[in-house]
C-alpha cells in the first residue's frame, strides 16, 4: 500500500472516530432509556395505584396549604417518590420535596396540560391526574419517580464509551506511529545514509527490498541519478583525457612541419647558397607544409565543435537523388590521379535532412582514407541506396547480410575500397588513432581525426556509422540516415 493511501485511511479513521463514538453512545443510551422507561413507568403505575385512593380524597384539596400535610398518612409522606398537590386555582398546597416551604401559585393553563400522560425528563418520570367531585375538578396531584438509576446507567455508558474511544484512538495512534516508522522514518534514514555515503565516496549505493510506494520510487530515482552522475563523470573524464590526448598529439604532429618550415625558411635567407630551382622547390615545400598545418587546425577545430553537445548543425530537407549526385561529384579526377577505378551508384528516391557542408566533409574524410589505402588498379565504390532498393552488385558479398540488417527502413551512404584489412577495428574510430605502421607511412600520416569526425557527423544527422573490414578484400563503411519517400 502506498504511503498516500494509508495516510488518507488513517486520517479518515481519526476523523470518523469521534462520530462513531458519539453514535455508539447515542445507541447505548437510547436502548438503556427504552428499557428503563418501561420499567419506571410500571413502577410509577404500581406506586400510584397503591396511594391513589388517599390522593384522590376531595377533603385534601379543600384545605389550605398548611393543613394538607397533617391529613396525609405517615406512610405517604415517608415515601421515596415526590408528590405535589394543586388546588383547582393553581395553588400548590403540598409538596414532599425539600422546597415545600416555597409554595406558590402556578398558571392554570399549564397546570391542566398533559393530564394522564407520563412526562419523562432527564432525572424523573412524572404523571399528573385530576381529582373530581360532582364532575368538577377539585385539584390535581402530581407524582414523580426519581430516575437516579437511569442517570447512573447513562454515566456508566458514557464512561465506557470514553474508555473504548480512547482505547481505539490509542490503538490507531500506535499503528500510525509504527507505520510512519516503518514506511517513512526507516526508509528515509536509509536513503539519507545512502546519499551521505555516495556524496563522500562517490560509490553508488543500491537499496535492497525496496517497497512499491513513494519512498521506493524515490530510491529508484536516486539509484538512476547515481548511474547518470557516474556516467556523466565518466564522460567528463573521457573528454578530459581526449583533450589532453588531443593537445599532446597535436603538439607532436605539428612540431615536425613547423620544424621543416623553420629549416627551409632559414635556408631561403641565404640567397647565395641556393639556385633558383632549389629556391622554388623550397617554397613549394613550405606551401605544402603550410597547407598540411592548416588542415590539421581545421580538423582540430571541427573535432572540438562536434564533441560539444551544444553544437547543432542545420539539417534542411533536400531531394535525396539530387543531393547525392552533387555529393559524389569531384572524386573521379582524384581517383584517376591515384590510378584507382571509381564506381558510383545513386538509387534513392524521396527527401532527407542533410547538411551539405558537413556531408562533403564526411565523404572527403572517407574518400581520403579509401584513396590512401587502395592499391593502384583497385576499385573504390560510392553508393546511396534507399530502404527498398537492393544493394549494388559490387558490394562485398560477405558484408551484404550485415548491411541489410542495419538499413531496415533507412537509407544508407556506402563507401567501399579494396586494400588491406584493418586489424584494430575497435580503435579505428578513436580520435588521433593513426593506424598500424604497415598502413601508415610518414608520407600519409595525418591527425587521426578523420574517421572520428565522420562518425560524429553521422550522429549529428541522427544516423550511425558501421565498418566492416575483410581479409584480402577491403573495407566497407556505411552511414544510415532517415529518408522520406516522395510522391509518386
Amino acid at each position: 500500500m502506498k504511503i498516500r493511501t494509508w495516510l488518507i485511511i488513517s486520517y479518515l479513521i481519526v476523523l470518523l472516530l469521534p462520530l462513531a463514538a458519539a453514535y455508539g453512545f447515542f445507541i447505548l443510551v437510547q436502548e438503556w432509556n427504552q428499557s428503563k422507561e418501561l420499567t419506571d413507568s410500571f413502577e410509577l403505575y404500581e406506586r400510584i395505584e397503591s396511594m391513589e385512593e388517599e390522593l384522590q380524597s376531595p377533603t385534601l384539596y379543600q384545605n389550605g396549604p398548611g393543613e394538607v400535610g397533617n391529613q396525609l398518612s405517615a406512610e405517604l409522606k415517608a415515601s421515596d417518590i415526590n408528590i405535589k398537590l394543586y388546588r383547582n386555582d393553581g395553588l400548590i398546597i403540598f409538596r414532599s420535596d425539600a422546597e415545600k416551604q416555597t409554595l406558590k401559585q402556578v398558571d392554570r393553563q399549564n397546570l391542566f396540560k398533559n393530564l394522564y400522560q407520563y412526562d419523562l425528563s432527564y432525572d424523573s418520570l412524572t404523571i399528573k391526574k385530576p381529582v373530581y367531585q360532582d364532575d368538577q375538578i377539585l385539584g390535581i396531584y402530581e407524582v414523580s419517580v426519581d430516575r437516579s438509576e437511569w442517570v447512573d446507567g447513562v454515566q456508566n455508558r458514557r464512561n465506557m464509551m470514553i474508555i473504548v474511544s480512547f482505547s481505539l484512538f490509542l490503538m490507531v495512534y500506535v499503528v500510525v506511529i509504527v507505520m510512519l516508522n516503518r514506511k517513512l522514518n526507516r526508509p528515509l534514514n536509509k536513503l539519507m545514509r545512502g546519499m551521505s555515503i555516495f556524496s563522500s565516496t562517490q560509490k553508488p549505493i543500491y537499496f535492497q527490498d525496496k517497497k512499491k510506494d513513494e519512498i521506493g520510487q524515490l530510491m529508484e530515482h536516486f539509484e538512476q541519478m547515481q548511474e547518470e552522475i557516474k556516467a556523466a563523470q565518466l564522460q567528463t573524464k573521457q573528454e578530459q583525457e581526449e583533450k589532453q590526448l588531443m593537445m599532446a598529439s597535436f603538439s607532436h604532429d605539428i612540431k615536425t612541419p613547423l620544424t621543416s618550415l623553420q629549416a627551409y625558411a632559414e635556408a631561403l635567407q641565404d640567397e647565395h647558397s641556393l639556385t633558383d630551382k632549389e629556391r622554388k622547390e623550397y617554397l613549394q615545400i613550405m606551401k605544402n607544409k603550410s597547407t598540411h598545418i592548416k588542415g590539421m587546425i581545421e580538423d582540430l577545430t571541427l573535432y572540438a565543435k562536434l564533441q560539444s553537445a551544444q553544437y547543432d548543425i542545420e539539417l534542411p530537407n533536400v531531394d535525396a537523388e539530387e543531393f547525392f549526385d552533387m555529393l559524389f561529384e569531384g572524386y573521379d579526377e582524384l581517383a584517376r590521379k591515384h590510378q584507382v577505378y571509381l564506381r558510383k551508384t545513386n538509387i534513392v528516391d524521396g527527401t532527407c535532412y542533410m547538411n551539405d557542408q558537413q556531408m562533403v566533409r564526411y565523404l572527403d574524410n572517407l574518400m581520403s582514407n579509401a584513396l590512401r589505402f587502395t592499391p593502384q588498379g583497385g576499385t573504390i565504390g560510392l553508393a546511396a541506396v534507399d530502404p527498398i532498393q537492393a544493394l549494388p552488385d559490387w558490394v562485398f558479398s560477405e558484408a551484404k547480410e550485415d548491411i541489410n540488417q542495419i538499413r531496415e527502413g533507412k537509407g544508407i551512404l556506402l563507401v567501399q575500397n579494396e586494400g588491406p584489412e584493418i586489424q584494430d577495428k575497435e580503435s579505428i574510430f578513436m580520435p588521433f588513432f593513426q593506424g598500424e605502421e604497415a598502413r601508415t607511412s610518414d608520407k600519409t600520416k595525418n591527425t587521426g581525426l578523420g574517421l572520428n569526425i565522420a562518425k560524429r557527423i553521422a550522429e549529428k544527422h541522427q544516423g550511425e556509422m558501421k565498418l566492416w573490414s575483410l581479409e584480402y578484400r577491403g573495407t566497407v563503411i556505411v552511414m544510415t540516415f532517415q529518408i522520406e519517400k516522395g510522391n509518386e
